[in-house]
């Protein structure tokens, strides 16, 4: 039996790079799509309605102005095409966001400045908005993959919220992968969204050793794990697969020193077990395939925020990969 899976991961809110996704489903002719976290965008653009009736908004540094419902539909297009999202606002609502004392352009800029989110009217409009474009691409891949014999699996990553779960769960279309031992063809395979801890302080992140404990959990699930499929976020540590670019104490990525930040509870896993086959993400500069004793690991990277898709085509047959290519576009 032969299977075609394109694997994703790390596209960040970017609504192109799903659309991109979706089709390039049907061109790589993959009847297996598995799109791991981290699925939502970062950052919340308020567009601010002026005096005079036109509209404003800084993107990537530089202010825009429309004044016209084409212009404004141009600026969500684009803001939603790096993995952001936007909301409308007047000057009056700003002055009372900025009392709460939180950046509205970036959640990890907060994290960073260390403010926590907590409750408050940002935070409330990030997780509608995040809720309300993956209802959106739910809705997109139910009428895409109408008729056509492809499986789409898809889980969160650390950086989700938990609230991603649930949305992804009510599609009738996607299958949710978090945390469930799924089978595709004669393979098995886990999954797992959560991470080793970051500087972030995201989501689904915990130490090594409540990590190793999930996985094992999910381990325990595996009836053969000479066919079985890691599908787990995070990466092995110390491998190709985790060098991020070194922090400084301000949380400034170095431009020169990178720094291993995948998992030992991971490495560790794979080792112990080892599957045929490990497919992570989480560090979108150290794109890669590597070998971990038998286990075939691999990590296609991303460049969400460009709107490039990256992927890993995998081909498996008679229970054995047969190749892998990257694909980018």
């Amino acid at each position: 039996m032969m299977i075609k899976i394109l694997f994703v991961t790390d596209i960040h809110g970017s609504d192109l790079v799903f659309r991109k996704f979706l089709n390039a489903l049907s061109i790589y002719k993959a009847n297996i799509g598995i799109l791991m976290g981290d699925l939502c965008g970062k950052m919340l653009h308020p567009i601010v309605k002026q005096v005079d009736g036109s509209y404003r908004c800084t993107v990537m540094g530089s202010q825009r102005t429309a004044s016209s419902e084409e212009q404004l539909k141009e600026i969500e297009k684009d803001i939603a095409s790096m993995g952001n999202y936007c909301f409308y606002t007047d000057p009056e609502e700003m002055n009372r966001l900025r009392i709460e004392g939180k950046t509205i352009e970036g959640r990890i800029d907060e994290r960073a400045a260390g403010v926590t989110l907590g409750a408050g009217k940002i935070d409330d409009l990030f997780r509608k908005a995040v809720v309300e474009r993956l209802n959106g691409w739910m809705k997109l891949a139910e009428e895409r993959l109408e008729g056509k014999d492809i499986e789409v699996f898809m889980a969160p990553g650390n950086d989700d919220l938990m609230e991603v779960n649930a949305v992804i769960d009510s599609s009738s279309r996607i299958k949710s992968a978090d945390n469930q031992r799924n089978i595709i063809g004669e393979h098995e395979m886990i999954t797992l969204s959560w991470s080793n801890p970051t500087p972030w302080n995201t989501e689904r992140e915990c130490s090594e050793e409540e990590l190793e404990n999930k996985i094992d959990q999910m381990v325990a699930q595996i009836e053969n794990m000479e066919t079985a499929i890691f599908n787990l976020h995070v990466p092995p540590y110390d491998t190709l697969l985790d060098k991020a670019p070194k922090l400084s104490e301000k949380l400034v990525p170095s431009t020169e020193e990178t720094v291993s930040a995948g998992s030992q509870a991971v490495r560790r896993a794979i080792e112990k077990y080892q599957p045929m086959m490990a497919l992570h993400g989480h560090i979108h500069e150290s794109p890669g395939v590597i070998k971990i004793d038998r286990t075939v690991c691999m990590n296609p990277g991303s460049e969400y925020s460009e709107g490039i898709l990256k992927g890993l085509l995998i081909t498996l047959k008679d229970g054995k990969i047969k190749n892998q290519i990257f694909v980018s576009g």
